[in-house]
């Protein structure tokens, strides 16, 4: 019978625990070296992976481009007293932008750099609001270097064009803190340039020199340049870039032509530089600078700026810094005026240059002034290089360096002018802003209008020993302001259109700009008409004089006007505009305009003095007669010079 599996009585016995003495040996031994396998695996791993990434590192390495590095210990031997650690005007391009790598390299390397002793200026930088308190670098920048503005041939005050270089020689040093630099050097050929050029040679050895006290090596072809010059043409006067000074030095003083034709197609010789040593960049691994040295705004960036668009494109795509070694644009204006001496040593003043305005066109209504001296008002600049120079340097991460301001006058705070920066973005973006806000459009059209226009101011002073004599200046006075009066009520016209849309005017700069050309243009107006009327009441009913021996009338300020209903609104219309210019743009060119325009007021009055007319006449009589009595050689010899001087055409500069 089979046997059949009993029920297995219960047990209560609890389990039995497992102990490592019951492992066998060999099991023990299992686990003990596989704890040890364990432990170096993941020991060798970090090794493996670490040497796996040193192989790679060292391959990376020997396609990257090699850097430089210096010590910035002895930095405070640089520069010359310019203001190379300010900043200023011209603000590039519309918009902030994320800084780039290279720019916050920059960045830092100026705050390594030991601080120079410079002379602050009137200079602007394009900052923004949370760092208007430090000394930062800031791309597309204007940097006024003409430290006291008494500036003549390169740069009077303590900057010029040899604080323009010293400033370019930081420039250098922070491009070869990331490696090798090629500068190539435009040059304008115009006779106007010839110091400058000379006292930017002298200074290539200096810069050379300033590089080498950081402990920058630039032997080996670290640091080269290139030479070009321009004027009507363009020509490489080196065949490639060298890092011989005494070469470069020669070339600029001795090779680059002079050209009288007066034009300086700037625009061209950077597309032509840009074209030809672009190339550097990729096959030598290098920065690249390219710094212009010119006088004038240049004449072929197109009018409507195609030409310019054409070249920032082009220089920006190169990988191309252009910076600039400019004159100050004048204000509002195109035609700036230079002192010039030719080789020979005759001396030209008051020569009119192309070198701006600051803005793509003029915003400024020229305007004179009547009853009160203005000259110093005429001439004047805001520290701003001309627009076309200065955008280019804006878009292409460059600055405008200004060695020269020959502006007259009064100067303005670069903090408070920050606010009051022209438009640097693409043409098209300000003509369309124009088409948008009529009050913009019309004050283009009346600052288009009186460009480079000297507007007669009317006479004031009358001879007035006989009645005829009266009648005849009186008449004299009002034929000039006939054709005044006409331009007047044209510009006043035409910013009336614009009033509505004032209004809508953000730009502290539009708003200064519009309410100082509305409310000038109205209070000459009211001058106008209230001069017309006191000489045409004076000529029908003459004013006999108070005082015995008085001969003359002087037409002077009065709060009285007298012309009509009419003028006396149109003259507090005046009023208010350039009293909110004063009010709302203190420190700024539109509000000096406005103080000088008002502090005199706008009707007229009769006052009368004595001249003595026959005592005159004698005195000039005589004066005449000793001339011709007592002329001698010298005398003659200085008529002969001075008239062989206005025989002989004036240059182009």
């Amino acid at each position: 019978m089979s046997q059949v599996n009993q029920p297995q009585p219960p047990n209560d016995e609890p389990p039995r625990k497992f102990s490592l003495k019951e492992v066998p040996a060999w099991g023990v031994s299992l686990g003990l070296h596989s704890l040890i396998f364990l432990f170096f695996g993941l020991y060798t791993i970090p090794i493996v992976r670490e040497t796996f990434a040193e192989l790679v590192v060292s391959e990376v390495e020997d396609l990257q481009e090699p850097e430089f590095k210096f010590d910035v210990a002895a930095t405070d031997q640089v520069g010359n007293g310019g203001t190379g650690d300010t900043l200023s005007p011209s603000l590039a391009a519309a918009g902030a932008t994320s800084a780039s790598p290279q720019m916050e390299t920059s960045k830092r390397l100026q705050e390594e750099l030991v601080k120079v002793n410079l002379t602050p200026t009137a200079t602007i930088g394009d900052v923004a609001t949370d760092s208007l308190g430090k000394t930062v670098e800031v791309r597309g920048g204007t940097d006024n270097l003409t430290g006291d503005f008494g500036g003549q041939g390169t740069g009077g005050g303590t900057g010029g064009t040899a604080g323009s270089i010293d400033r370019l020689t930081f420039e250098i040093m922070a491009s070869l803190k990331e490696r090798k630099t090629l500068v190539v050097w435009l040059f304008d050929e115009s006779p106007s340039m010839r110091v400058r050029r000379d006292a930017v040679a002298e200074r290539f050895e200096n810069i050379y020199k300033q590089l080498g006290l950081m402990d920058i090596e630039t032997k080996n072809g670290i640091l080269k340049s290139g030479i070009v010059s321009f004027g009507k043409d363009f020509h490489f006067i080196s065949k490639d870039a060298t890092d011989d000074i005494p070469q470069l030095i020669k070339l600029v003083k001795e090779n680059i032509p002079r050209d009288d034709s007066g034009k300086e197609n700037v625009f061209t010789a950077v597309e032509k530089a840009v074209a030809k040593y672009r190339d550097y960049r990729s096959r030598e691994h290098r920065n690249c600078l390219l710094v212009i040295v010119t006088d004038e705004r240049g004449d072929d960036f197109g009018v409507n700026g195609e030409k310019l668009d054409q070249v920032i494109q082009a220089t920006s795509a190169a990988g191309f810094k252009v910076f600039c070694v400019g004159n100050a644009a004048p204000f509002g204006q195109e035609k700036g005026f230079q002192n010039y001496t030719d080789d020979e040593g005759n001396t030209w003043n008051d020569l009119p240059v192309d070198q701006g305005p600051e803005t793509v066109a003029p915003e400024f209504v020229n305007l004179p002034f009547w009853g009160v001296a203005g000259a110093d008002l005429v001439r004047m600049t805001a520290g701003l290089g001309p627009y076309a120079l200065t955008r280019l340097c804006a878009e292409t991460q460059g600055v405008y360096l200004i060695a020269e301001d020959g502006g007259r006058g009064v100067r303005f705070d670069p903090a408070v002018m920050r606010n009051y920066l022209p438009d640097y973005r693409p043409i098209k973006f300000y003509q369309k802003d124009l088409q948008a806000n009529r009050a913009k459009t019309v004050l283009v059209d009346a600052a288009r209008k009186t460009l480079g226009e000297k507007t007669p101011t009317p006479e004031v002073i009358f001879r007035a020993d006989t009645d005829a004599a009266l009648r005849t200046e009186l008449n004299d006075a009002q034929k000039p302001l006939a054709v005044l009066d006409y331009k007047l009520n044209e510009i006043v016209t035409l910013l009336e259109q614009g009033e509505k849309d004032r209004a809508k005017i953000k730009e502290p700069r539009w708003q200064a700009a519009y309410d100082t050309a509305y409310g000038r243009a109205l209070a000459m107006r009211v001058r106008s008409f209230g001069y017309n009327m006191t000489l045409a009441q004076m000529k029908a009913n003459p004013k006999a004089f108070t005082n015995k021996g008085d001969d003359t009338w002087e037409l002077v300020a009065s709060d009285e006007i007298s012309s009509g209903v009419q003028v006396k609104k149109m003259a507090a219309k005046a009023q208010d505009y350039l009293a909110r210019v004063v009010n709302q743009h203190q420190g700024t060119p539109w509000a000096k305009l406005a103080e000088r325009e008002l502090s005199k007021p706008m009707g007229w009055s009769w006052k009368p003095f004595r001249k003595d007319y026959p005592k005159i006449e004698r005195e000039m009589a005589e004066a005449a007669k000793r001339r011709v009595q007592f002329a001698d050689e010298e005398e003659k010899k200085k008529a002969e010079k001075k008239k062989k001087m206005a025989e002989r055409p004036k240059p182009n500069l």
